[in-house]
């Protein structure tokens, strides 16, 4: 009996050490594809002193989705950006070329257009090795938003730089739940949904940047997940200055 207790118990220990094996390859398998498609896309990468329509060419012909090309010096964000208006969430979980990807791609938000509206929300992964939108941590830091106060977006249409305005921690709300959800603001010259949203930034930024709005600014919103509470999210707020 003991031997047999002592066999099964071997048995299971192999299989949850196969089972662990079998799950680090995948990640690392994962981590590789990751790796190599940013490589591939990083070879595309527009050039700023091209017309948009040809430095987007290549791009564009690897995958139509393409909206635009994302960046903050210093940081490691610096990759394509997509656009799947009549999809939801596309490109949560995949990367450029479609394949299944953990990491996903930086995409725009469905309801955005980069042409008309105020607030162009981008989203991407907080992921814990610091790439994606995990290269947004540092700005909990006010001395980091000092020395990296700019985001360019480089779009099918023109080349806009932003210059920071705020670094937020806030939660998605639930349904019932009243308060101004950032998630859901576009603009598009709505003028008191404006006003709500630079009340909110005001009340909620983590410092002060000695930057505010004004009414009629173009902002961009980089959203990502965040630990501090249930449903959080970290967003990095910018104003357009050219």
């Amino acid at each position: 009996m003991r031997k047999k207790l002592l066999l099964a118990i071997l048995i299971l220990s192999g299989l949850a050490i196969l089972v662990s094996a079998g799950i680090l390859t995948h990640y690392w398998l994962q981590d590789r594809s990751d790796e190599r498609v940013r490589e591939a896309v990083s070879e595309l990468r527009p050039d700023e002193n091209t017309e948009p329509d040809e430095a987007f060419a290549d791009l564009l012909a690897q995958n139509p989705d393409t909206i635009g090309w994302l960046r903050i010096e210093g940081t490691s964000v610096d990759g394509v950006v997509m656009y799947a208006p009549y999809e939801e969430d596309k490109y949560l979980h995949l990367d450029f070329y479609g394949n299944n990807s953990a990491r996903g791609t930086y995409y725009l938000e469905e309801q955005c257009d980069v042409r008309t509206s105020d607030n162009l929300i981008i989203y991407g992964h907080h992921m814990k090795d610091g790439t994606m939108f995990g290269a947004l941590e540092p700005y909990q830091d006010a001395e980091f938003a000092f020395a990296h106060p700019y985001i360019r977006f480089h779009t099918l249409y023109a080349d806009h730089t932003y210059e920071i305005v705020a670094a937020i921690n806030t939660r998605i709300l639930e349904d019932y739940e009243t308060g101004f959800k950032y998630y859901q603001y576009t603009g598009s010259g709505d003028t008191e949904r404006f006003a709500q949203y630079q009340t909110f930034i005001e009340e909620n930024r983590l410092y002060d940047t000695g930057v505010t709005l004004q009414p009629g600014d173009r902002l961009i919103t980089l959203s990502t997940c965040a630990y501090h509470t249930t449903n959080g999210r970290f967003i990095l707020v910018g104003r357009q200055i050219s």
